[in-house]
């Protein structure tokens, strides 16, 4: 599992801070770790009181956590005075891993989370060790030292903030009028957009911890800026809509609704929950092939690799069973996701697929059990195909497709140099495949 550590302050309302932090881990699939920076007393409607923690806690906080937990990430919200900004800083100054960078300088509730005498530190500590800044408009003005009134006014912030120090930098949209909110990143000198539909939430609280937690946990589990920024801007927006009145103040953004109705979560947890099956069935090492197997799971609709789910690292044979090698996560397969990509230009419905070892046993199992058998030649792909990343597979369905003038609910090929012989089984989801695998495996076993 991908593992996260936040170093912000405690909300006791857990409508921000750590607290939200570990929601939006634990939302996403990721383990969450924590340092505690600064104890306030606050609510939904106010804050009466905060109270620093010590630095050497704070430092021993750090410490503990990367002396024992290997994290993947490392997110960096409220900091509040120039000693926890030098204390922070110091801790993380050699650390290797990617640190995201939330500025927290005022609250929804209108009180001061940044010392002023603290600001200066903060640009000059801890804004050079971010790998990203996720700073909103206000935090961005401050940071560049301009007015934002347009989205040219924010790419000129994010510049000037990047020339601060910071390799990446996200301004979040939320406090910008117009019809979209849109996540403005500069990445590599280029900017990109992310746009969603505004949601009128104004009386709400913990949106940009919540995003910046999403774009931690994101990039823990090994996305690049960019994927990240796609995802926490997609996670944030499902759970602005779902906010909550727990108290008699602002309303609470909730990443839990993300959990439970994200098309991305629900795709996650079938393809989870088909795993654990697979792990718990005996025998079904003899179908595993040599170069490992994988199931993977399409988003409705979708057009790249990075919309369907896969094993990180395949589904391995362990003598005659299996186990992952890794978590499920979206971009994970690059064998077995083409082909349902394939599939799918014919029939969207079409949307799970898994690999298992090539036997001419097999393939007659398949017939037998009245399921649409295809194949295509891997010797006769064209030179052209051969050299194109990632064509191969999706030729290979399209040449099976077109030999039985059918969406086939099985294809095999019989290897060429270097390559495995392979089947492909097909179905609508993962429990639809996993009970055709099973099929097989019953009449295979016997065998």
């Amino acid at each position: 599992m991908a593992k996260a550590l936040s170093i912000a302050g405690s909300d006791p309302s857990s409508g921000a801070g750590i607290q939200a932090d570990l929601k939006t881990f634990s939302a996403l699939g990721v383990y969450g770790t924590s340092v505690i920076t600064v104890v306030t007393a606050q609510n939904t409607r106010q804050i009466t009181k905060v109270s620093e923690v010590k630095p050497d806690i704070i430092k021993a906080q750090i410490k503990a956590v990367l002396s024992d937990i290997s994290v993947d990430a490392i997110k960096v919200g409220m900091v509040y005075s120039k000693s926890i900004v030098a204390c922070v800083s110091s801790a993380l100054r050699n650390v290797k891993v990617p640190i995201i960078l939330d500025p927290i300088f005022k609250a929804s509730t209108g009180a001061i989370l940044l010392k002023n005498d603290a600001f200066s530190s903060f640009i000059k500590r801890l804004v050079p060790l971010a790998s990203v800044i996720t700073p909103n408009v206000m935090e961005a003005e401050r940071l560049a030292g301009i007015r934002i009134k347009s989205i040219g006014d924010e790419k000129l912030a994010a510049k000037n903030i990047a020339n601060l120090g910071a390799k990446n930098v996200i301004i979040k949209g939320g406090h910008m009028q117009g019809r979209y909110s849109i996540d403005l990143l500069h990445h590599d000198g280029i900017f990109r957009e992310f746009k969603s539909a505004r949601v009128s939430a104004l009386d709400m609280h913990g949106a940009g911890c919540t995003f910046s937690a999403a774009l931690t946990a994101e990039i823990a589990k090994g996305k690049n800026v960019i994927d990240a920024t796609r995802k926490a801007n997609e996670f944030v927006n499902l759970a602005i809509k779902k906010v909550q009145r727990v108290g008699k103040g602002l309303r609470i953004v909730n990443p839990d609704y993300y959990m439970k109705n994200s098309d991305m979560q629900k795709v996650i947890n079938a393809v989870a929950k088909a795993v654990t099956k697979l792990e718990d069935t005996d025998g079904l090492g003899i179908l595993i092939p040599e170069s490992q197997s994988n199931l993977v799971f399409a988003l409705p609709g979708a057009e790249s690799l990075n919309d369907v789910a896969g094993v990180k690292g395949r589904i391995v044979r362990i003598d005659n069973d299996v186990k992952t090698a890794s978590n499920v996560d979206f971009g994970a397969s690059k064998h077995v996701a083409p082909a349902i990509l394939a599939i799918m230009q014919n029939d969207k419905s079409i949307r799970s697929a898994m690999n298992i070892r090539y036997d001419e046993k097999i393939v007659s199992i398949c017939r037998d059990l009245g399921l649409k058998v295809s194949s295509y030649d891997r010797r006769t792909e064209p030179q052209e195909i051969k050299t194109k990343d990632g064509m191969s597979v999706k030729w290979g369905i399209e040449q099976a497709t077109a030999k039985i003038n059918a969406v086939p609910d099985v294809v095999y090929h019989l290897g060429d140099w270097g390559k495995e012989p392979m089947i492909l089984v097909f179905g609508k989801n993962p429990t639809e495949v996993l009970k055709r695998v099973f099929a097989i495996l019953g009449k295979y076993s016997k065998m």
